[in-house]
């Protein structure tokens, strides 16, 4: 197969930007000569994103991989919005959410994959936290269980979690089971709390619960274990604050910076 340019993008947070901002942005990506784009999550809001991906491709005639990020859900729900990421990839085959789920060949031996992940709690002091994300106001099924109790939100938050790391872990297996020697995986939240940086340190017991993923993690570390001749590599945003680990040989995690009204390309991902 011929070579990949994969253009990697996250938290370019659209909504922010005027026509003529997100269409410098779309020429700085065009100009990259990268065939196909990747975006880990936080693209716009529940109210725009359809239309700001349908424009994001327009303008660059390229394949979009993409995750939702926690951003993407504001003002809706987290079903609502699925129902309509679906609908818009049917319409448009350019635009590929990798919830659905979907495996990605690109090349021989290398395949992309990925979901959306949420924040799970697990991490840091959830209990004592005195943090409060927009999420739990903006997000309808989190904001149903916030007016219940902290508990409630944990749940809830956990719950979301689980299910896109139990379809992660089908999507993986299947790929697996394909003979691959490399697998990139995309995903919102850090997985792991070492790629969970704000700024120059980690996040602390207050705001990992938020901003790391275990059911995700858990998922990654135990195919890597088992999986020692497949490399990992893991894509993910949220944190806006970039950093690059090797947790395992064969497993690595790179999480893209960002700056909001200055969305950026991450990097050229040759596969």
């Amino acid at each position: 197969m011929n070579t990949n340019k994969i253009a990697w993008v996250t938290d370019i947070h659209l909504n922010f930007l005027k026509t003529t901002a997100r269409e410098q942005f779309y020429k700085r990506v065009t100009e990259t000569g990268a065939d196909k784009i990747l975006i880990t999550g936080d693209i716009a809001e529940a109210t725009d994103i359809c239309e700001l991906l349908n424009e994001f491709n327009q303008y660059t005639d390229k394949p979009i991989y993409f995750v939702l990020g926690n951003h993407d859900y504001y003002r809706s729900r987290v079903t609502h919005v699925r129902e309509k990421i679906n609908a818009l990839c049917k319409q448009n085959h350019m635009l590929v959410w990798l919830g659905k789920p979907e495996i990605v060949t690109l090349s021989d031996d290398t395949v992309l994959l990925g979901h959306d992940g949420w924040a799970d709690a697990r991490y840091g002091d959830f209990d004592h936290s005195s943090v409060t994300l927009n999420d739990s106001r903006l997000i309808a099924e989190l904001y149903q269980a916030f007016l219940l109790s902290k508990s409630a939100l944990k749940h809830e938050m956990q719950k979301l979690a689980d299910e896109d790391a139990e379809i992660l872990q089908q999507t993986l297996a299947k790929a697996i089971a394909t003979n691959i020697k490399q697998v990139i995986i995309a995903t919102h939240v850090p997985p792991f709390p070492e790629c969970s940086w704000h700024k120059d340190h980690p996040s602390d017991n207050d705001w990992l619960p938020f901003f790391a993923s275990k059911a995700t993690g858990d998922v990654l570390m135990t195919a890597a274990k088992k999986h020692t001749n497949i490399q990992f590599l893991v894509l993910c945003g949220h944190t806006h604050t970039a950093t690059s680990i090797n947790l395992l040989d064969n497993l690595k995690i790179r999480a893209g910076g960002a700056e909001y009204y200055q969305p950026e390309v991450q990097d050229i991902i040759i596969v």
